[in-house]
């Protein structure tokens, strides 16, 4: 590609030099051959002024004189002819008394008109330009005057300018090749580089990044691009493999203790001896069955929604925060009064953040949800919310017995559940709500409050102050983690 580029380069440069040089050289020759017609026709004008007396005379010594000199100074040929056209001196090698009359130039001449040209001579074997003028006495023609010039000088210096015009074309090819070089290299190399990525991530590496730094705006908006989609398609493929992972192993959990449990059911229905079975303790495996089958449920839903969460560029929009923390009341005030915990809720003052519709409900539903089940009873869970310049936080503090400093750096992880958690969990609801934050271009951080016994969670979303209404996840560092 790189020697494409530099052929078209030189191409253009070549056709450039054509248009420019072409109309330079022949414009030069043109102006050269006028001059030299020109200093001809001067030089003839003062020959015939100066034979005029002498042809009308017929002093045909005086006339050899006048124009030997001229020829010896200036290595013309000199024809001068009376009225008839026959020659009366001839500096060539011509004798005189030669009949001219039967040249255009000469009977352009006696006809009282001047001729000049450039013609090739059949007898001298030479280009010549020439100058025919009249010798004029008292208003009639006396006789003609030729002055013939050989061009070798004129083709010498016309072909000198060629030589030049080629050098400079030459020289401003050369320039051109190596600017086209160099063009052709800060062009291509991010193609080049798109190619080795683009052939790395197809091989399946999928950390293969270019972070193109140089080349055109274009093709380094490319690269960004390019870089974004591998860092989508790595989070993706790593989504789906730890999604694999974690729930081959994870279900491999309930799937024995559901075994087990059947097991124990067969035994009770089947006791040995022939022994009538004990319904009662049938029954009780079955209870235990369906706990398993619960919490077997429970996991699954938590994996689909882990999935849902990895894998989506959702839509951001503005989200009425206080409208959601009031509608928390009706939702989990009878709940957590059911469990003896008081909720208090502060929805702040006209709060409006950037977010995926619906992501900060369930972000809520899944905090409550673990805060009414450490929060001891009479104790309250408190939920506020505020801004802090272009972000909007809301704060849910339960007064459970918290997190040491392993639970507030681990309890995001999938699966992961504390010392004392509540039986039956998945250990998925951090980590799905931390996901759906995540998705809208916010953060989920744990704390321990400043005072007592706790724990604070913050969901932290960027504000609609100076923010666009409506927006894809993407570059902004929204895109969903797996």
């Amino acid at each position: 590609m790189r020697t494409r580029l530099l052929l078209c380069f030189l191409a253009l440069a070549a056709f450039v030099l054509v248009v420019v040089e072409l109309p330079l050289g022949l414009t030069y020759a043109g102006r050269q051959q006028d001059r030299l017609l020109s200093e001809v026709e001067r030089d003839a004008r003062v020959l015939s002024s100066l034979v005029e007396e002498q042809v009308e005379r017929g002093d045909a010594a005086g006339i050899a004189a006048t124009v030997t000199r001229y020829e010896s100074r200036t290595g013309a040929r000199v024809v001068v002819a009376d009225a008839e056209g026959t020659s009366i001196v001839d500096t060539g090698s011509a004798p005189a008394g030669r009949d001219f009359s039967t040249r255009p130039e000469f009977r352009a001449a006696l006809d009282g008109t001047q001729d000049s040209g450039i013609r090739r001579s059949r007898t001298l074997g030479e280009e010549l330009a020439y100058v025919a003028v009249p010798v004029t006495s008292g208003g009639s023609v006396t006789g003609a005057v030729r002055v013939s010039f050989p061009t070798d000088r004129l083709r010498e210096q016309v072909t000198a300018n060629w030589l030049r015009l080629g050098l400079l074309s030459l020289l401003v090819l050369a320039a051109a090749g190596s600017l086209g070089w160099v063009v052709a290299a800060w062009a291509v190399a991010p193609v080049a580089e798109l190619e080795a990525g683009a052939r790395r991530l197809a091989d399946g590496d999928l950390a293969a990044r270019v972070r193109i730094q140089r080349g055109p705006p274009e093709l380094r908006r490319l690269g960004d691009d390019f870089d974004e989609m591998a860092g989508r398609l790595e989070s993706l493929v790593g989504s789906q493999r730890a999604f694999v992972a974690d729930a081959s192993h994870q279900l491999r959990t309930p799937l024995t203790a559901l075994r087990l449990r059947l097991d124990g059911v067969e035994d009770q229905l089947d006791p040995p001896g022939g022994a009538t079975p004990d319904l009662d303790a049938v029954r009780g495996e079955l209870d235990a069955v369906m706990g398993e089958l619960d919490r077997l449920g429970r996991l699954v839903e938590g994996l689909l929604a882990l999935a849902r969460t990895g894998g989506a560029t959702p839509t951001r929009t503005d989200l009425d925060v206080g409208a959601v923390l009031h509608g928390l009341d009706a939702r989990w005030a009878d709940l957590a009064a059911e469990r003896g915990v008081g909720l208090e809720v502060d929805p702040g003052d006209g709060l409006h953040a950037v977010a995926v519709a619906g992501t900060l409900d369930q972000v809520l539903d899944d905090l409550l949800d673990n805060a009414t089940e450490v929060a001891p009873p009479g104790t309250s869970i408190e939920v506020s919310g505020t801004n802090e310049g272009d972000t909007v936080v809301v704060r849910v503090r339960d007064h459970g017995p918290g997190l040491d400093d392993d639970g507030l750096a681990r309890a995001t992880d999938r699966f992961w559940r504390g010392p004392g958690s509540h039986p039956g969990g998945t250990g998925l609801g951090l980590a799905i709500a931390d996901e759906l934050v995540r998705s809208s271009g916010g953060s989920l951080r744990l704390l321990r409050p400043p005072e007592g016994t706790g724990l604070v969670v913050e969901v932290r979303l960027p504000s609609t102050d100076g923010a666009t209404r409506t927006r894809p996840a993407g570059r902004d560092g929204g895109t969903p983690r797996g």
